[in-house]
């Protein structure tokens, strides 16, 4: 793999969005975290997407272990997404009318959650509650290392890979503790020593498939093991938070979030600082919504977030 690629997957796994409301990239790279486990993204049974002018639901069957149908079925509904895009344009100039344009499904998309950090920046709280955070990385060959390793292995080789990059554009040096990347090579480093791994025996994900060896469970067949309390379908979505899905956009918003895995990310900067319980006041306001219309819907699809 090429550095550039190397980079947008860290800017993936610290959540850095290209918006107005983000934090610079070279700020959230201070929060970089290794991985812990990995898993598949395409495990439901279909790929949709809701087309608002047109007023219609198109959708594919998903064969997670069938790659020619599932890239068939994505390139098809990531066609019907380009139109819609398209059509945006022109809705603009005939009528004035503003619908917004839609990202397109993912076609190589990964799993992945972050490892807890040991550093006292990162939110204590957040840390104490237990909840988890999942990125989505959509790169071909990290799609294609994860069809042949199992969790533990792709694990150990991704955050090799991730860890090798730090070494080499800090150029070795011994960095200052204010430095951006001082606390990422930390937690690299330690989550290596606590797994008990020597980092110099482990190779690097970047290195190549060949002679890699195939597992009889791959990452990308595998499901993440999810809360018992969950109540939510899941599928492929493009737009999942539109409110045609659901009964409210409320209702949208949480089951995207369940869908995509994280729902514990979300909410990690609603805990009550000192008791691990969810403060329902200021995930309404995160959510948009009132208190009683929040705890209806979490009570609904993510009631363990209640206990």
């Amino acid at each position: 793999m090429i550095d550039s690629d190397i980079y947008s997957i860290i800017k993936t796994l610290v959540g850095y969005q290209k918006n107005s409301h983000s934090r610079s990239d070279r700020i959230k790279m201070r929060d970089l975290l290794p991985i812990d486990s990995a898993f598949g993204y395409y495990l439901s049974n279909k790929v949709e997407f809701y087309d608002p002018i047109q007023d219609e639901i198109f959708y594919r069957n998903l064969k997670y272990d069938n790659e020619k149908v599932r890239l068939d079925s994505i390139a098809y509904i990531n066609g019907r997404i380009d139109y819609y895009n398209r059509l945006c344009d022109e809705e603009f100039s005939k009528n004035g009318s503003i619908y917004d344009y839609i990202d397109p499904i993912a076609e190589w998309g990964v799993k992945v959650k972050l490892s807890d950090s040991i550093l006292s920046t990162i939110d204590v709280n957040n840390i104490a509650s237990g909840k988890e955070t999942i990125r989505i990385i959509n790169n071909e060959y990290i799609y294609k290392c994860a069809l042949k390793l199992d969790s533990d292995h792709f694990v150990e080789r991704f955050n090799k890979m991730i860890y090798v990059y730090l070494i080499k554009i800090t150029g070795g040096k011994t960095l200052m503790t204010d430095n951006t990347l001082y606390n990422p090579i930390i937690e690299y480093e330690d989550w290596f020593m606590s797994a008990g791994l020597d980092v110099h025996e482990i190779k690097s994900l970047a290195e190549g498939l060949r002679g890699m060896k195939s597992s009889d469970s791959p990452v990308n067949y595998t499901k993440k093991i999810t809360p018992k309390k969950i109540n939510a379908s899941y599928s492929v979505r493009a737009n999942p938070d539109h409110k045609k899905w659901y009964s409210s956009p409320v209702e949208s918003k949480i089951i995207s979030l369940i869908e995509n895995g994280t729902m514990d990310g979300f909410v990690s900067d609603c805990m009550f600082k000192h008791i691990n319980k969810i403060n329902i006041k200021k995930l309404a306001s995160k959510l948009n919504c009132s208190d009683k219309t929040a705890k209806k819907f979490i009570n609904l699809h993510a009631s363990y977030l209640l206990e």
